[in-house]
């Protein structure tokens, strides 16, 4: 006679009163891990080093427009992948330790740890970047810009932050999936290089393709025609509802009790989809 251990968790539902506390105190937990990671420590650190040797040989100080490219760029460019670089190392630390095993016996079922992680997103770099947003809008609001440079308006700054909050959540449900080595890489490839492919206005219908890449549509930082072409405001619920879906696929990882998630899956596709159909 075999016995099939079925898998049930006595707290499987993320965000009841029995798991809100819990799930919270992991979030923030898994914060600090991910703002902690060597990642943004190595690329953040060279990029320092060579912006001070810059500054030196130019013998000036940098200026208040200076520092708000730096920032803007630095998020824009590179916020979104970073954050997936260390999302994703956090959440697939447990399988490349062999640490499953002594997880799953842990009083948290997988889908709240998957919760956790991506409140771990929210709490930890997403936050770091919303002061450093708020600091981009206090000097567009202060300062003049010459040349080229120009405020960057609040709705920018939102898709802004939604790109690190994407960019890690993303790391998050890639490492839950994809639960194989090349994982990081294989991620890594899809955001750099098949972003900038979807920033190719000719190859979609109308001009309109660039819109569905996920990324800042401000005029800013694109200036092609196609920007004039669409909403941001639309464009930016578009990002809110990327993101919610990737959400969603963490949650739809574990069998039990899918059908719950299965259901919000959908009505976030449908919202997606129709924000994606507004913005253009």
């Amino acid at each position: 006679m075999t016995v099939e251990m079925v898998d049930v968790h006595p707290r499987e539902v993320v965000g009841s009163s029995r798991t809100a506390g819990p799930l919270l105190a992991l979030g923030r937990r898994e914060a600090r891990r991910i703002v902690l990671s060597p990642v943004y420590a190595l690329a953040f650190g060279l990029v320092f080093v060579t912006t001070g040797i810059g500054s030196f040989t130019e013998d000036a100080l940098p200026t208040a427009e200076h520092v708000y490219e730096f920032i803007g760029l630095m998020l824009v460019m590179m916020g979104g992948l970073l954050t997936y670089l260390a999302a994703h190392l956090v959440t697939s630390s447990a399988r490349r330790t062999n640490a499953d095993r002594q997880l799953e016996s842990s009083t948290m079922s997988s889908r709240s740890r998957g919760g956790a992680l991506c409140l771990g997103v929210v709490f930890g770099p997403s936050a770091v970047a919303a002061v450093l947003l708020v600091v981009l809008a206090v000097i567009g609001s202060n300062a003049t810009f010459s040349g080229d440079t120009t405020p960057v308006a609040v709705v920018e700054l939102v898709q802004i932050g939604l790109l690190i909050v994407g960019g890690g959540v993303f790391g998050v449900m890639t490492a839950t999936w994809l639960r194989f080595p090349g994982s990081l890489l294989l991620g890594f490839l899809v955001l750099g290089f098949g972003t900038p492919q979807m920033y190719q206005p000719t190859v979609g219908p109308v001009d309109t393709l660039p819109w569905f890449a996920p990324f800042v549509t401000g005029p800013g930082f694109a200036d092609d025609s196609w920007v004039n072409l669409g909403s941001q405001s639309w464009h930016t619920a578009y990002l809110a509802g990327l993101c919610c879906l990737a959400v969603c696929a963490v949650m739809l990882h574990r069998r039990v009790g899918r059908g719950r998630w299965l259901l919000a899956s959908g009505a976030v596709f449908a919202a997606t989809a129709f924000f994606g159909w507004m913005q253009v």
